[in-house]
């Protein structure tokens, strides 16, 4: 598929947030491998033409674990999938998949999935942020690209599968804010305090989402956040 223009100033803002994530995990001895088309090529024409979507993926390697033995290491698979709105650039749905992998050479156990979500006027009985743990994996194709062998990897049995839909509130948690917690997850803090100086220039130019019944939901109690701010767009009078 051939890739959408979009200004300048989004492209390059998740070009250069990627670009510093990157480093920070590189500079940890973490091998990233990206898809072969680059980040600024990687938003696609929307179904109507009045939406582009941004969709993209990366393998972390290595990544630090301080709870895992000697002998044994993390691989982290991201996938994120952000629909922008060509009117004023906003994002209006947000998918971001994370797959966790534990790897005892030669054997690649999945030991967890999960996915941040956001849809614009919400969807009903979810919080408008929020993760969800799941048994999904990102789909194969995507995997195989990024230079992971299916083959080694042990999947859930059906007895160990995620049977049970949890859908935890969340801030906004874009791809930029996925990196960003990862990042603080398991990067060294010296490595997360340069890395989070850095990226916060950047985050200016990064589109943003629209949650305007949240947003009024929570001006009308500014002194506490409470729980069903995340379901403010199931009963907003608009609705």
């Amino acid at each position: 598929m051939s890739s959408a223009g979009v200004p300048n100033h989004i492209s390059s803002a998740y070009e250069d947030f990627l670009g510093r994530f990157l480093q920070a995990a590189e500079d940890c001895n973490c091998t990233v491998s990206t898809p072969s088309r680059p980040i600024r090529s990687s938003f696609f024409p929307g179904a109507d033409g009045a939406e582009v979507v941004f969709d993209t993926s990366l393998l972390l390697k290595k990544l630090p674990s301080r709870r895992l033995p000697g002998g044994k290491r993390l691989d982290v698979a991201i996938r994120a999938r952000e629909t922008l709105s060509r009117t004023n650039w906003s994002i209006l749905k947000s998918t971001v998949y994370v797959n966790y992998f534990v790897v005892s050479d030669p054997a690649v156990y999945l030991v967890q999935c999960l996915h941040y979500d956001f849809v614009r006027g919400g969807q009903k009985s979810h919080p408008l942020f929020h993760l969800q743990l799941d048994s999904e994996m990102i789909p194969d194709d995507r995997l195989l690209e990024l230079g992971l062998n299916l083959d080694e990897v042990r999947r859930e049995s059906a007895a160990r599968e995620c049977w049970i839909t949890t859908r935890i509130p969340t801030a906004d948690m874009t791809f930029p804010s996925v990196l960003y917690c990862i990042a603080g997850d398991h990067l060294p803090e010296a490595v997360f305090t340069q890395f989070a100086q850095q990226s916060n220039k950047i985050r200016e130019r990064l589109p943003v989402l629209d949650f305007a019944e949240l947003k009024s939901s929570m001006e009308s109690s500014p002194r506490h956040f409470k729980s069903f701010h995340w379901f403010a767009h199931m009963f907003n009078e608009r609705n």
